[in-house]
C-alpha cells in the first residue's frame, strides 16, 4: 500500500481539530448542564474518531483513484471506461462507510452504552466541518487567483 500523500494527511488533520473543537464545545454545554458523565464522553470521543476515520478512508481512496488515473497516457475510451469504474468504486467505497458507520454508533450506543445523544451528535461533526472547509476555501480561492500578479 503506498504511502498516504500529504494532502491527505493536512486535510485530515484540519477535519480532526476542527472535529476535536466542536467535541470540546459540545463537551462543555454538557458540563454546564450538569450532564457531563462518562457514557457522554465516551460517546462523542468514539464518533468524533469514527468520523474523523471515515474522512482519512475517503482520502486515502480518492488519492488512489487519482494515482491510477495519473499512472500513465490513456485513450479517450480508456480514460471514459476508467472513470466509470472509478466513479462505481466511489458509490461502493461510500455506501461501505455509511453502513460501517452506522453499525459502529449502533454498537457504540447498544453494546457499549454510550450515551445516544452524544454519540449521534458527534458523528455529525466531521461533515460539517468538511462542509466548512469547503466554504472557506471557496471564498479564499478568488482571493488568490486575482493576487497572482507577475
Amino acid at each position: 500500500m503506498k504511502k498516504p500523500d500529504n494532502a491527505v494527511l493536512k486535510q485530515t488533520a484540519r477535519v480532526a481539530l476542527g472535529v476535536a473543537i466542536l467535541v470540546a464545545v459540545m463537551l462543555a454545554v454538557y458540563a454546564v448542564i450538569g450532564r457531563l458523565k462518562p457514557p457522554v464522553v465516551f460517546g462523542a470521543l468514539y464518533s468524533g474518531a469514527l468520523g474523523i476515520l471515515n474522512f482519512y478512508v475517503m482520502g486515502r481512496m480518492l488519492q488512489g483513484i487519482a494515482d491510477r488515473m495519473a499512472e500513465r497516457q490513456r485513450t479517450e475510451q480508456e480514460i471514459a471506461d476508467l472513470s466509470l469504474q472509478m466513479q462505481n468504486r466511489m458509490r461502493i467505497s461510500y455506501n461501505m462507510r455509511m453502513t460501517a458507520m452506522f453499525a459502529l454508533l449502533v454498537l457504540g450506543i447498544t453494546v457499549f452504552h454510550f450515551d445516544p445523544l452524544a454519540t449521534i451528535l458527534a458523528a455529525l461533526f466531521s461533515p460539517i466541518v468538511i462542509r466548512i472547509l469547503q466554504i472557506v476555501e471557496a471564498k479564499r480561492a478568488p482571493e488568490t487567483k486575482g493576487s497572482d500578479h507577475p
